[in-house]
């Protein structure tokens, strides 16, 4: 596949990421979170919520190299309210000098995730059926349902459940599916659709119910919902692990999306609110 078609797919993910991260904008609590949308970069932050899961700069772009300067215009929001925060960009497709900006500042890379789509156009999926049990697929279209979704995407990725509500269950963009394994909640996923492209998020199975084809069963249900109602296009990030699953519906790889967060010298001086001698 031509260098840039992989380029403008990875750009496509890291687009969906950045609407579903603009989408906890529209979400109703306290404290509320604020999602700017420039042309040069996506910045969410939640003044009072010190959680990496709801503060983030993300699809940032820049026509010359970039100097620490430019990064602390970027962040001055995380530093006045005392947030630490991610920063996620598409690999080999970042600004010349971001990484070392991001570097010096004292942010750590964790790696990334794989980048993968699926055109929709004509997809007919071929997947195994369900092994062992009696399994339940639906979409969540109750307070119970939407609870125990979220309650299965909390434990398998240790996270807080107020701010993953905000995600989930409090979202009025966010779609919630959820698999059943003989009565008991197993396996969860969300999408959410803009300007026909469905970002799949949050794919989470319990130990319990691993290995029988319940993800990829309730992702197939998703896709197809989002088909109907008029998407083109899938995306999604991996982790290694995933990747077989969704390489067998037809997900390609296209790029590495890098997640960058504060190390400990810099978490302690966001926190304390120390300003920076930039």
């Amino acid at each position: 596949m031509p260098l840039e078609l992989l380029l403008q797919q990875a750009r496509a993910v890291e687009q969906a990421w950045s609407e579903a991260w603009v989408s906890l904008g529209s979400v109703a609590g306290q404290p509320q979170t604020i999602a700017e949308d420039t042309p040069d970069f996506v910045r969410v932050y939640t003044p009072g919520a010190r959680e990496m899961l709801l503060n983030i700069v993300l699809r940032y772009s820049f026509d010359r190299p970039v100097t620490s300067q430019d990064i602390e215009q970027v962040i001055v929001p995380f530093r006045f309210y005392r947030l630490p925060f991610q920063w996620w960009l598409t690999l080999g497709a970042e600004p010349a000098g971001l990484r070392d900006q991001l570097h010096d500042l004292g942010m750590q890379t964790w790696g990334g995730a794989t980048s993968m789509t699926l055109s929709l156009v004509g997809w007919q999926p071929h997947y195994p059926g369900i092994a062992g049990g009696a399994c339940a697929l639906r979409r969540a279209a109750s307070p119970e349902d939407g609870n125990a979704a979220l309650q299965v995407i909390c434990a398998v990725f240790f996270v807080p459940r107020e701010p993953m509500a905000r995600w989930t269950i409090l979202n009025p963009e966010t779609h919630i599916y959820l698999a059943y394994l003989d009565g008991k909640p197993a396996c969860a996923l969300a999408t959410l659709q803009r300007n026909g492209v469905v970002g799949v998020y949050h794919v989470a199975t319990l130990p319990f119910a691993r290995r029988r084809g319940i993800a990829g069963n309730l992702l197939v249900m998703a896709l197809l919902d989002a088909l109907e109602a008029g998407c083109t296009v899938a995306t999604l990030t991996a982790t290694p692990e995933a990747r077989h699953l969704y390489e067998r519906l037809g997900f390609r790889t296209c790029g590495l999306l890098e997640q960058w967060v504060p190390g400990h010298e810099l978490t302690r001086s966001l926190v304390s609110g120390q300003v920076s001698l930039e």
